[in-house]
């Protein structure tokens, strides 16, 4: 996928702008991934506090909005994962290679900076238990994109009286992604792997 495919992805959810390397706040070196990502696409979104800065896109799945945050933002939103945000101690449990590149709800999206896959995770489960998501973070942006333009379309048609999801909007949701990733089976593994 080109970097132009992916931005009028995520461009229905906030501004975009390119950010240069500089911007990174990490400890760690930048992986090229996430630096081409960045300057290529530069998820951005709105100031509404000039102090605070851009807040990044927030991508609405059904449930919890997906957070991905400017490059300026990135390691801060390590604090929970790779660290304690309390006391700033390292979490064990928590790999090196791994970095949090986007949060729904407190469950982490992960890269994998040793292979360059994406992972998911869900937090309260007592330890750490990535699953992959997708073989890189362009696939992986794509697909959590093309599931929440697909939701942005259906709007309120996607929930039933009760706010749950309807069959219709899974279909459909289904059905895009698949049509992204070039498979069924590829699209219910993505979405196995949400639990969505």
């Amino acid at each position: 996928m080109s970097y132009a495919t992916l931005r009028t992805l995520l461009a229905s959810w906030g501004e975009l702008r390119p950010q240069p390397a500089s911007d990174w706040q990490g400890t760690l070196p930048l992986p090229q991934a996430l630096a081409d990502f960045y300057a290529q696409v530069g998820p951005w979104g709105d100031i509404h506090d000039a102090t605070a800065g851009p807040t990044g896109l927030s991508l609405q799945l059904g449930g919890n909005p997906l957070d991905i945050p400017p490059l300026c933002k990135l390691w801060a939103l390590q604090a929970g994962y790779r660290w304690n945000a309390i006391d700033g101690k390292p979490i064990a449990a928590w790999r090196d290679h791994w970095l949090v590149i986007a949060d729904q709800g407190a469950d982490p999206v992960i890269l994998d900076t040793a292979n360059g896959g994406v992972l998911f995770a869900f937090h309260g489960a007592g330890a750490w238990r990535p699953r992959p998501l997708a073989a890189s973070l362009e696939i992986a942006f794509g697909g959590l994109a093309t599931m929440a333009n697909t939701m942005a379309e259906l709007g309120d048609a996607a929930f039933d009286d009760s706010a749950a999801l309807c069959a219709t909007a899974r279909n459909a949701v289904a059905a895009s992604l698949a049509a992204y990733l070039g498979s069924d089976v590829e699209a219910a593994r993505f979405l196995e792997t949400l639990d969505w």
